[in-house]
């Protein structure tokens, strides 16, 4: 069973807010591509946010040139490809004396399951949790139903009766 979009929306909100601390602290976040790191970025997320693709090295390479000492966040997508190059790089983080924090990463996976599929998507998924604690739910039943009325049955409210 699915938590309310109250309690979801509260949830996000911390986890951006503990990214956005953990970042602010001197924390690295490394996300996969371009859009992840603008996304984070529309989202308020200061701080360093490395892409992986960009440095156009294998995780080996851009893991060496990170600094000892440091914390790093791990933020790729959540597909098969990202969670098999984020244990990959919490592997490789580990062996050269980094810190990974992969908690973050397994709370907004965990709390987002089968909406979000990758960073880039979490302003929509933000927004849209926004929208349906502000609105309420929109069954698609009912949005089917008003979305094939003529304009005059809409402008005297009338809907059709589910069949």
């Amino acid at each position: 069973m699915r938590a309310p979009a109250e309690v979801r929306l509260d949830r996000l909100e911390k986890l951006i807010q503990r990214v956005t601390h953990e970042s602010e602290q001197g924390g690295i976040i490394v996300v996969e591509g371009t859009r992840d790191r603008d996304s984070l970025r529309s989202m308020g997320i200061p701080g360093t946010i490395l892409c992986l693709q960009s440095s156009r090295k294998n995780p080996l390479g851009f893991v060496e040139e990170l600094d000892a000492g440091r914390k790093v966040i791990v933020l790729t997508d959540f597909d098969r490809e990202g969670v098999s190059l984020a244990k990959r790089l919490a592997r490789s983080l580990n062996y050269q004396k980094i810190h990974a924090n992969l908690v973050l990463w397994r709370e907004l996976r965990g709390l987002t399951r089968s909406d979000v599929r990758s960073i880039e998507e979490l302003p929509k998924f933000h927004s849209r949790l926004r929208a349906e604690v502000f609105f309420g739910p929109i069954s698609v039943r009912r949005k089917y139903e008003t979305r094939y009325l003529s304009r005059r049955d809409k402008e005297r409210g009338r809907f059709r009766r589910a069949s």
